[in-house]
C-alpha cells in the first residue's frame, strides 16, 4: 500500500510525469521481477536511509556489494533480511524479485 500511495503522491503533489520514476518507486520497498537500474537504486536507497541512530545492520554489506553491482547489492540486502528473520511475511513482489535477482547473479558469477 505504501509503495501505491507513494506513486500516487509523486504524481499529485510533486507532478512526477516520468514512468522510469513512478515505476521505481512503486517497488522501491519490496522491488520486483526483472527491475530496471532505477528501480534497484532508489530500493537500496530506501534500505539505506536509517531512520534509526547509527548504520544499517547490512550497511557494511550492502556497500560492499555495490562494488559489484547493483545486482549484488539488492541480494545481499534482500538475503540479509531473510536470513537474520527480519520478514516474517515477504510480498510475492520481494520473493519474485529475490529469485530473479539470484538467478541473475548466478548467471554473472558470484
Amino acid at each position: 500500500m505504501h509503495q501505491r500511495c507513494s506513486v500516487e503522491l509523486a504524481k499529485e503533489v510533486f507532478n512526477i510525469k516520468d514512468n522510469n520514476i513512478l515505476e521505481a518507486i512503486g517497488c522501491h520497498t519490496t522491488l520486483k521481477l526483472n527491475p530496471t537500474p532505477y528501480e534497484m537504486t532508489l530500493f537500496i536507497a530506501d534500505k539505506l536511509s536509517w531512520d534509526q541512530d547509527g548504520r544499517p545492520p547490512f550497511y557494511d554489506l550492502v556497500k560492499e556489494e555495490l562494488d559489484k553491482s547493483l545486482y549484488h547489492a539488492a541480494l545481499a540486502y534482500m538475503n540479509y533480511i531473510v536470513e537474520n528473520k527480519l520478514i516474517l511475511y515477504p510480498h510475492k513482489s520481494f520473493i519474485e524479485g529475490k529469485q530473479w535477482l539470484e538467478e541473475y547473479c548466478n548467471r554473472r558469477g558470484k
